[in-house]
């Protein structure tokens, strides 16, 4: 089978359906290919989007200055981060928020998602439906208003190459039909490749695999990455993979108590290794689990704390994240995590540390020593806010198994600010653009968290540059 369109989108996520609303704007024809039976992928769950200088932030009265929060994006990452391409995404980021409400996306507020963030950044819609989903719903909505043609169980194989550069994709669909089409601008957006685990060896060299669960969305398997690379593209060389820990498989109402401050975590010899205030920045929380034999942690508090927890009631990321069911079904969840293993409630802190695999003559002066850090209101130690230091007294006593979670990857295919694919010696590779986590020199290392929902926010504003560049050079 054979199609001819002006403009071709490998991949239906947040990205590529930015790009192909953009382009369609633009007067273009658009063809999107989708290798799952629906468009959405990775999409549909992000929470918040990031942008500066919004509708939503004016009329709130918060003035996200752009200078100062590039400055910051860059002084995070040392200045490994192409700078243009910040520049423009931030600069691009608060028109598009505008651009999504003209579309249907109803923002209902711009919050904190780590303490006393500043400026807020970070876009919600009603938490019924969350901002992954209202983007999604609205993009298909006018694709499908656009005439936008969309192939869905439809996987991009390899780009399409003539002398005047790429020519578009060579696809397979579910069948194992052959599916070619040509185009005069192809647009890559596949969604990382987090489901690779040769592409996750060769860029994450020291990142083992064994030791990270791979929860948190699909799984891709870097299409296009590997296609650009075929037809010459460069690779970026800083990738950063989005991580979160302490996590936990299943039981999603002890959410509720193992994402708190107020927690103890212990590593398997019985030993605090961290300061559990950073478990709101999930990404360096990861580091510190990451660094633990097996990257196994153990959550460990008291009924105390427990009770203190569920009595604060629930913040504004917790409204957002954790099913609304979840204080209902909380004990159910509690005795399902103590027949699986994953849970130890006990009045005893030896049949706690039976439980960790640790000496508990090691827990104990643990808990010891960090109850005596919360009776002098300081912890010396690893400099823990006063507000979360909270004695561990108060038996029964729980503790839960949790480890480190991959989310998704960052950091690709090598491009300018206009989002063409440039090869080794940075120069365009002609008629290929690139959008979303398939790009490289938005993130290094570690996921910024100061720039909350900036990886949803990059994937839409890359893709919307992205289809609006190509449009514009038919």
């Amino acid at each position: 089978m054979k199609y001819q369109t002006q403009i071709v989108v490998a991949g239906g996520g947040a990205a590529g359906l930015s790009a192909a609303v953009a382009a369609a704007e633009k007067g273009a024809s658009v063809i999107v290919v989708e290798s799952n039976a629906a468009i959405g992928g990775n999409g549909f769950f992000p929470r918040g989007v990031f942008a500066v200088d919004s509708p939503v932030q004016r009329r709130k009265l918060i003035f996200a200055d752009a200078d100062k929060i590039f400055m910051d994006c860059m002084n995070y990452s040392h200045w490994k981060l192409d700078a243009r391409i910040i520049r423009t995404l931030i600069d691009k980021s608060g028109n598009t928020i505008e651009w999504l409400e003209k579309k249907g996306v109803a923002f209902t507020d711009v919050v904190h998602h780590i303490p006393n963030q500043t400026p807020e950044v970070f876009h919600i819609t009603d938490s019924s439906l969350n901002a992954g989903k209202a983007v999604i719903n609205a993009f298909r909505d006018y694709c499908d208003k656009a005439g936008v043609t969309i192939l869905t169980n439809t996987r991009a194989k390899k780009l399409l190459l003539s002398e005047n550069g790429i020519d578009g994709l060579l696809c397979e669909n579910k069948s194992g039909e052959e599916i070619v089409i040509h185009a005069d601008k192809t647009i890559i957006s596949t969604g990382g490749f987090a489901g690779n685990s040769e592409l996750i060896s060769k860029f994450y060299p020291n990142v083992d695999l064994s030791l990270i669960t791979k929860g948190g969305g699909m799984k891709h398997n870097g299409d296009g990455l590997i296609m650009a690379v075929e037809a010459g593209a460069d690779i970026e060389e800083h990738f950063a993979m989005e991580m979160a820990a302490p996590k936990i498989k299943g039981h999603a109402p002890l959410n509720l108590l193992i994402g708190k401050p107020q927690n103890l975590w212990v590593n398997c010899f019985g030993r605090r290794f961290a300061n559990e205030g950073i478990v709101y920045d999930f990404t360096k929380s990861a580091n510190a689990c990451l660094r633990q034999p097996k990257a196994d942690v153990w959550v460990v508090f008291d009924s105390a704390i427990k009770q203190a927890t569920l009595a604060d009631g629930r913040d504004i990321i917790e409204l957002i994240h954790i099913p609304p069911n979840a204080e209902e079904n909380l004990e159910q969840g509690i005795a399902d995590a103590q027949k699986d293993g994953t849970l130890k409630v006990s009045d005893s802190i030896e049949e706690i540390a039976e439980f960790i695999g640790c000496e508990s003559t090691a827990l104990t002066e643990t808990i010891h020593e960090y109850n005596s850090c919360c009776e002098h209101s300081r912890d010396g130690i690893f400099a823990k806010e006063v507000r979360y230091l909270k004695a561990l007294n108060s038996p029964p006593y729980y503790a839960v198994k949790a480890g480190v979670d991959m989310l998704i990857t960052h950091g690709g295919i090598r491009v300018n600010e206009a989002f063409e694919a440039l090869n080794a010696d940075q120069q365009v590779l002609h008629n290929l653009y690139v959008a979303g986590v398939d790009f490289g020199g938005a993130d290094a290392d570690i996921y910024n968290m100061s720039m909350s929902g900036h990886g949803f926010g990059f994937a839409i504003n890359s893709g919307r540059i992205a289809g609006e560049n190509a449009a514009k050079a038919l």
